[in-house]
C-alpha cells in the first residue's frame, strides 16, 4: 500500500495565491536578461510581499534594491493599481547597486492584486509555459504551441515555465539522518519524495515542501521511480536497504543512487546483489558510503550535511557520471 501523507508543492503561482490571501498586492520579480557576471540566471524569479518573500534572485544588494523598489511601488499605488501592472528595470550591478558581480540584469516586475486571483488559479490548473507581456494591462498568456521549456526573452514578452524542471529525489527512511537530510534537501529545489513504511515514522507536523509517502514495501515504490531520479537510502534496516538497492539497480534506470554505510557494507551489498543478478556496471553506480569522505562525524546532522553536499555535486553534474 502506498499513500501520500502530504500534498505535492507546485510552484510560484500557488505561492502567489497564498500570499494574496494575506495582503492586497504582491510583486513577481523575474530576471529576463543577463549580461556578464550576474548572481542568478535568466528565468530566476521571486515573489515580494510587504512582509515576506518567496525564493530568491541571488540575494545581496540586487535583491535588496528590488525588494525596496517593489514595496515602494506597492505602497505608492495601493489604492490605484491598474490590472496587471508591470515595470521593466535595467540594473548595472557595479555602479547601480555596488554588487561585485559586475554584470547587468534586466528584470520584469509584475504586480498582482486580488483581482487577478481567478486568472492565477486558472494558470495553475493549466500549467505549462506562460508568456508574460513586458507592458501593463494584459494577463500572462498560456503558450500551448511549444515544447521548449527554456525561459527566454522574445520581442514583447518573456516566456517562463509555470514550474521549472526539478530533479526527482527519493529519500528512504524517516529516522534521525533522514529527518535531518530532508530538512536540508527541501531547500535544494528537488521534487522531493520521502518514503517510510508507517505514518508514525514521520515527524509531526508534516515537513513542508516534500511529498511524504507511506509505503508498506518501499522497494516496490523504488522500482517505479522516474529514470532521472536521485535515490538516497538511509533506512533503519540493512535488509530493507538491500531490497531498495536491488529494486533501483535492477529496474528500468536511475540517475544516481546513494546508500548510507561503510566500505564493509558496500562490499557485502556488492557481493549479495551480484549473486541476485545485478550487473557490474549497475553495481559500480551505487555510491556507498554516500557523502563526503572528509566528513567523518557520526552525528545525524553532520551525516545529513555530508550527504546533502554530495547531492549538490550531483545536481551540478546532472546525468554525467
Amino acid at each position: 500500500m502506498v499513500t501520500d501523507a502530504t500534498p505535492k508543492m507546485t510552484g510560484w503561482i500557488d505561492a502567489a495565491i497564498e500570499m494574496l490571501a494575506e495582503q492586497q498586492i504582491i510583486a513577481h520579480a523575474i530576471i529576463i536578461r543577463t549580461k556578464g557576471s550576474a548572481p542568478q540566471v535568466t528565468g530566476a524569479h521571486m515573489l515580494i510581499g510587504t512582509q515576506r518573500i518567496w525564493q530568491t534572485i541571488g540575494g545581496g544588494a540586487l535583491e535588496y534594491q528590488l525588494m525596496m523598489t517593489a514595496r515602494q511601488t506597492i505602497e505608492k499605488n495601493l489604492q490605484t493599481f491598474d490590472s496587471w501592472h508591470r515595470e521593466v528595470v535595467d540594473i548595472v550591478l557595479g555602479p547601480d547597486v555596488g554588487q561585485c558581480c559586475g554584470g547587468q540584469v534586466k528584470i520584469l516586475l509584475e504586480f498582482y492584486t486580488r483581482a487577478e486571483l481567478d486568472s492565477l488559479k486558472n494558470m495553475a490548473i493549466a500549467g505549462g509555459l506562460l508568456a508574460h507581456p513586458l507592458v501593463s494591462g494584459q494577463s500572462p498568456m498560456i503558450v500551448t504551441d511549444s515544447t521548449d521549456m527554456t525561459a527566454r526573452l522574445e520581442a514583447d514578452r518573456f516566456i517562463l515555465p509555470h514550474t521549472g524542471y526539478r530533479r526527482p529525489l527519493f529519500i528512504y527512511g524517516a529516522g534521525h539522518v533522514g529527518r535531518a537530510l530532508v530538512h536540508i534537501a527541501s531547500t535544494m529545489d528537488f521534487d522531493l519524495h520521502w518514503i517510510d513504511f508507517h505514518n508514525d515514522r514521520f515527524p509531526q507536523p508534516s515537513q513542508p515542501h516534500c511529498r511524504q509517502i507511506i509505503a508498506t514495501d518501499p522497494a516496490k515504490l523504488a522500482a517505479y521511480a522516474p529514470q532521472d531520479a536521485f535515490h538516497i537510502i538511509v533506512t533503519h534496516s540493512h535488509r530493507l536497504d538491500e531490497a531498495i538497492c536491488h529494486a533501483i539497480l535492477g529496474g528500468n534506470g536511475f540517475a544516481r543512487c546513494g546508500l548510507i554505510g561503510s566500505q564493509t557494507k558496500r562490499a557485502r551489498f556488492h557481493s549479495r546483489l551480484s549473486q541476485q543478478g545485478i550487473s557490474e556496471d549497475r553495481l559500480a553506480r551505487l555510491t556507498c558510503p554516500v557523502g563526503l569522505a572528509l566528513v567523518t562525524s557520526k552525528k545525524p546532522e553532520m551525516v545529513a550535511v555530508s550527504i546533502a553536499a554530495k547531492l549538490a555535486i550531483w545536481q551540478e553534474q546532472g546525468n554525467n557520471i
